[in-house]
Protein backbone atom coordinates (compact mmCIF):
# COMPACT_ATOMS: atom_id res chain seq x y z
CA UNK A 1 0.00 0.00 0.00
CA UNK A 2 1.12 3.43 -0.94
CA UNK A 3 -0.64 5.16 2.25
CA UNK A 4 1.38 4.55 5.04
CA UNK A 5 -1.09 6.25 8.11
CA UNK A 6 -3.92 3.13 8.65
CA UNK A 7 -5.86 6.11 9.72
CA UNK A 8 -5.79 8.32 6.68
CA UNK A 9 -6.31 5.00 4.27
CA UNK A 10 -9.39 4.58 6.16
CA UNK A 11 -10.83 8.09 5.72
CA UNK A 12 -9.71 8.04 1.98
CA UNK A 13 -11.53 4.87 1.07
CA UNK A 14 -14.68 5.67 3.43
CA UNK A 15 -14.90 9.30 2.16
CA UNK A 16 -13.35 9.56 -0.83
CA UNK A 17 -13.97 5.85 -2.49
CA UNK A 18 -17.16 4.78 -1.19
CA UNK A 19 -18.50 7.84 -1.87
CA UNK A 20 -17.77 8.47 -5.13
CA UNK A 21 -19.47 5.09 -5.84
CA UNK A 22 -22.40 6.49 -3.61
CA UNK A 23 -23.24 8.93 -6.20
CA UNK A 24 -23.07 6.75 -8.97
CA UNK A 25 -25.54 4.34 -7.33
CA UNK A 26 -27.66 7.10 -6.44
CA UNK A 27 -28.13 8.26 -10.07
CA UNK A 28 -27.70 4.87 -12.10
CA UNK A 29 -30.76 2.26 -12.26
CA UNK A 30 -29.65 -0.33 -9.67
CA UNK A 31 -29.91 -3.54 -12.00
CA UNK A 32 -27.27 -2.01 -14.52
CA UNK A 33 -24.68 -1.45 -11.50
CA UNK A 34 -25.48 -3.67 -8.64
CA UNK A 35 -22.63 -6.68 -9.95
CA UNK A 36 -20.21 -3.63 -9.80
CA UNK A 37 -21.07 -2.31 -6.52
CA UNK A 38 -21.00 -5.41 -4.77
CA UNK A 39 -17.37 -5.95 -6.09
CA UNK A 40 -16.40 -2.42 -4.99
CA UNK A 41 -17.73 -2.68 -1.41
CA UNK A 42 -15.94 -6.36 -1.34
CA UNK A 43 -12.33 -4.77 -2.67
CA UNK A 44 -12.99 -2.16 0.34
CA UNK A 45 -14.00 -4.35 2.68
CA UNK A 46 -10.90 -6.58 1.95
CA UNK A 47 -8.26 -3.28 1.47
CA UNK A 48 -9.73 -2.32 5.35
CA UNK A 49 -9.37 -5.80 6.81
CA UNK A 50 -5.47 -6.47 5.29
CA UNK A 51 -4.33 -2.58 6.06
CA UNK A 52 -5.96 -2.98 9.89
CA UNK A 53 -4.78 -6.70 10.39
CA UNK A 54 -1.43 -6.05 9.10
CA UNK A 55 -2.58 -8.32 6.49
CA UNK A 56 -3.46 -11.25 8.95
CA UNK A 57 -7.29 -11.67 8.50
CA UNK A 58 -6.44 -14.33 5.75
CA UNK A 59 -6.38 -16.79 8.91
CA UNK A 60 -9.90 -15.39 10.24
CA UNK A 61 -12.64 -18.11 10.14
CA UNK A 62 -15.51 -16.97 7.89
CA UNK A 63 -17.94 -16.70 10.85
CA UNK A 64 -15.41 -13.89 11.95
CA UNK A 65 -14.71 -12.25 8.88
CA UNK A 66 -18.28 -11.71 7.89
CA UNK A 67 -18.32 -10.32 12.03
CA UNK A 68 -15.81 -8.04 10.88
CA UNK A 69 -17.69 -7.01 7.57
CA UNK A 70 -20.72 -6.33 9.43
CA UNK A 71 -18.50 -4.06 12.14
CA UNK A 72 -16.99 -2.09 9.15
CA UNK A 73 -20.55 -1.30 7.63
CA UNK A 74 -22.73 -0.56 10.82
CA UNK A 75 -22.91 3.29 10.99
CA UNK A 76 -20.61 5.08 14.32
CA UNK A 77 -23.36 5.54 16.61
CA UNK A 78 -24.37 1.31 16.74
CA UNK A 79 -20.39 1.32 17.31
CA UNK A 80 -19.45 0.55 13.44
CA UNK A 81 -16.88 2.14 11.38
CA UNK A 82 -19.50 3.70 8.69
CA UNK A 83 -18.69 2.36 6.01
CA UNK A 84 -21.91 2.14 4.17
CA UNK A 85 -22.53 -1.29 1.58
CA UNK A 86 -23.05 1.02 -1.79
CA UNK A 87 -24.72 -2.24 -3.04
CA UNK A 88 -27.08 -2.81 0.15
CA UNK A 89 -28.20 0.76 -0.28
CA UNK A 90 -27.89 1.37 -4.21
CA UNK A 91 -32.03 0.72 -4.60
CA UNK A 92 -33.63 2.91 -1.93
CA UNK A 93 -30.75 6.29 -2.87
CA UNK A 94 -31.61 5.94 -6.63
CA UNK A 95 -35.58 5.59 -5.59
CA UNK A 96 -35.31 8.45 -3.28
CA UNK A 97 -33.18 10.81 -6.05
CA UNK A 98 -35.41 9.84 -9.11
CA UNK A 99 -38.47 9.75 -6.92
CA UNK A 100 -37.71 13.73 -5.79
CA UNK A 101 -36.93 14.67 -9.21
CA UNK A 102 -39.97 13.06 -10.84
CA UNK A 103 -42.29 13.96 -7.92
CA UNK A 104 -41.46 18.35 -8.42
CA UNK A 105 -41.59 18.03 -12.07
CA UNK A 106 -44.99 15.81 -11.92
CA UNK A 107 -46.57 19.47 -10.02
CA UNK A 108 -45.97 20.84 -13.14
CA UNK A 109 -48.68 20.94 -16.03
CA UNK A 110 -47.68 18.95 -18.94
CA UNK A 111 -46.69 21.87 -21.10
CA UNK A 112 -44.50 23.30 -18.28
CA UNK A 113 -42.84 19.92 -18.01
CA UNK A 114 -42.14 20.38 -21.90
CA UNK A 115 -40.94 23.86 -20.97
CA UNK A 116 -38.07 22.67 -18.31
CA UNK A 117 -35.49 21.35 -20.67
CA UNK A 118 -34.34 18.44 -18.07
CA UNK A 119 -37.44 16.40 -18.75
CA UNK A 120 -37.08 16.62 -22.57
CA UNK A 121 -33.62 15.44 -21.81
CA UNK A 122 -34.54 12.86 -18.90
CA UNK A 123 -37.62 11.33 -19.90
CA UNK A 124 -38.95 13.14 -23.79
CA UNK A 125 -42.55 12.64 -24.33
CA UNK A 126 -43.58 11.66 -20.81
CA UNK A 127 -45.83 13.18 -18.47
CA UNK A 128 -44.47 12.93 -15.37
CA UNK A 129 -47.81 13.05 -13.74
CA UNK A 130 -48.99 9.43 -15.19
CA UNK A 131 -47.11 6.51 -14.05
CA UNK A 132 -49.06 4.19 -15.89
CA UNK A 133 -48.32 5.52 -19.25
CA UNK A 134 -44.33 5.26 -18.43
CA UNK A 135 -42.40 4.06 -21.25
CA UNK A 136 -38.66 5.74 -20.66
CA UNK A 137 -36.21 3.38 -19.50
CA UNK A 138 -35.10 5.58 -16.63
CA UNK A 139 -38.91 6.14 -15.59
CA UNK A 140 -39.42 2.55 -15.86
CA UNK A 141 -36.32 1.74 -13.46
CA UNK A 142 -37.83 3.90 -11.14
CA UNK A 143 -41.26 2.21 -11.23
CA UNK A 144 -39.02 -1.31 -10.74
CA UNK A 145 -37.15 0.26 -7.95
CA UNK A 146 -40.70 1.20 -6.57
CA UNK A 147 -41.74 -2.55 -6.80
CA UNK A 148 -38.65 -4.10 -4.97
CA UNK A 149 -39.11 -1.97 -2.44
CA UNK A 150 -42.46 -2.55 -2.12
CA UNK A 151 -42.45 -6.04 -1.93
CA UNK A 152 -39.18 -7.62 -1.03
CA UNK A 153 -38.40 -4.75 1.51
CA UNK A 154 -41.82 -4.25 2.69
CA UNK A 155 -40.69 -0.34 2.78
CA UNK A 156 -44.55 0.83 3.01
CA UNK A 157 -45.39 4.69 4.17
Amino acid sequence: DIICDGLIHYKMLRFCQNTRLAFFGRNTPTPLILDILGQVDATILEVLCRKGTTNTHGEWTAIFRCFAEMKLQQPHFRGGFGVISNAGCAISAFYVASVSLVHWLGFCSYPEQNFIDLVSTWAPGQDLANPDQWSSPILIALKQAHHVLLTDFECHV
